[in-house]
């Protein structure tokens, strides 16, 4: 009996109390106050909830004048936003890998039913990395990346297939049918740059949606034409040569 009464006079100075709960002219549904009597948490009539300092969730403690912290632990993925979907969820992850060692930062992670990670953070080095756990450079996509300086496209035979070499016809008749223009870009019109129009160009070097351009496509049909050239010049001055060793020849 004495337990019970116990219990209900807690509930009650819980309430009452240390809790107020009220509706007044606000419209407010549920407010906390402190000693004070200052407000420190509350919910209104359209369920906006609202923290006068901040929150801490999973174990964790303030953390400077962060309005927000979150603890995790291993095996706990932080805070994860779904769509709830019964079949190929899409889940949205922000933490820290959920490994033996928080050795990366998972900062936005896109999961269909698939374990890789789209984009992650490594925090020795501020490096970011794209479809990669271990970024090495300011952007690493694990094939193409960023120094900060230069962009270097991914070009390994380990990332390719059906390799062919560009014939000397599909060379020449790209080259031929390339117009390179001058342009400035309408979003910055003060400025002026060389290049070709994605729509005009060639099927050899275009891309699917005709929308850009890799630079690397055309520079291997430029390599090929200048190769092919040198060829041309090159058995062209063998046979100039011996045109005049005949002409010295018959002179004698």
């Amino acid at each position: 009996m004495k337990k019970k009464f116990a219990a209900i006079l807690s509930l009650v100075l819980f309430t009452c109390i240390i809790c107020p709960v009220y509706a007044d002219e606000t419209g407010d549904m549920f407010t906390v106050l402190n000693a004070d009597d200052e407000e420190v948490f509350r919910v209104n009539e359209e369920g906006y909830v609202f923290i006068q300092k901040g929150l801490y969730s999973n174990g964790a403690s303030s953390w400077g004048g962060a309005p927000m912290v979150l603890g995790q632990s291993l095996g706990n993925r932080g805070i994860v936003i779904t769509d709830k979907a019964t079949t190929n969820p899409k889940n949205i992850y922000f933490g820290w890998n959920p490994g033996a060692s928080f050795d990366y930062v998972e900062l936005f992670a896109l999961q269909e039913k698939v374990g890789y990670k789209n984009i992650v953070l490594a925090p020795n080095g501020g490096n970011v990395g794209i479809r990669t756990t271990n970024p090495e450079y300011l952007i690493d996509t694990g094939g193409a990346y960023c120094d900060g300086n230069t962009w270097v496209n991914a070009s390994s035979r380990e990332y390719k297939k059906d390799i062919k070499e560009l014939t000397r016809d599909d060379a020449m008749k790209a080259f031929e049918a390339l117009n390179p223009v001058s342009f400035s870009y309408k979003k910055n019109p003060g400025d002026q740059y060389l290049g070709f129009i994605a729509e005009d160009v060639p099927d050899l070097v275009a891309t699917k949606d005709r929308k850009g351009l890799n630079s690397m496509d055309i520079v291997a049909v430029l390599t090929k034409v200048v190769q092919e050239q040198r060829a041309t010049i090159a058995e062209l001055s063998r046979r100039l040569d011996a045109v005049e060793k005949g002409v010295k020849q018959n002179a004698l």
